[in-house]
């Protein structure tokens, strides 16, 4: 069930872009959660893109937002999710769906923190969710014996 806030640089991705990099961010991750090829379990993988105004963003203190295609990302995961494994496997798959969503050309930057939250810290449509809640409502393959 991962929550992914995305900060994009200016002018990096056009509407159709950001289509396709929303649906390949999500595909990243529900590799990486081992989440199944199905309607529920993927319905949970939230994206949520937000682009910076043009002018606002800068690279080694220099306005960057035509020589740089930038994605940055906070991401939310349960706390036993994602072992060192899974996380490399994310962070190459960001970068991956980051450079073929962009305009050709651009030299692409990408940066993402991973927030594994602790057990009973998550709430979620009105109450507290442990992992073994998680795993049954995300169906994570790799964590199934988990489930209560």
């Amino acid at each position: 069930m991962p929550f992914m806030f995305v900060t994009l640089t200016p002018g990096a991705y056009d509407a159709q872009a950001q289509d396709r990099l929303a649906a390949s961010l999500t595909e990243v991750a529900a590799r990486a959660e081992s989440l199944p090829d199905r309607p529920g379990p993927r319905s949970r993988a939230l994206v949520c893109l937000h682009e910076l105004p043009a002018g606002r963003f800068y690279s080694a203190g220099v306005a960057a937002d035509r020589s740089l295609c930038g994605v940055f990302m906070t991401l939310y995961v349960t706390a036993g999710v994602l072992d060192g494994r899974r996380k490399a496997e994310f962070a190459a798959g960001i970068q991956a769906a980051a450079e073929k969503c962009a305009p050709q050309g651009r030299t692409v930057v990408t940066s993402a923190v991973i927030v594994e939250v602790a057990e009973g810290q998550w709430a979620q449509r009105g109450r507290i969710v442990r992992l073994p809640d998680v795993v049954g409502i995300a169906e994570f393959e790799h964590l199934a014996g988990v489930a209560l």
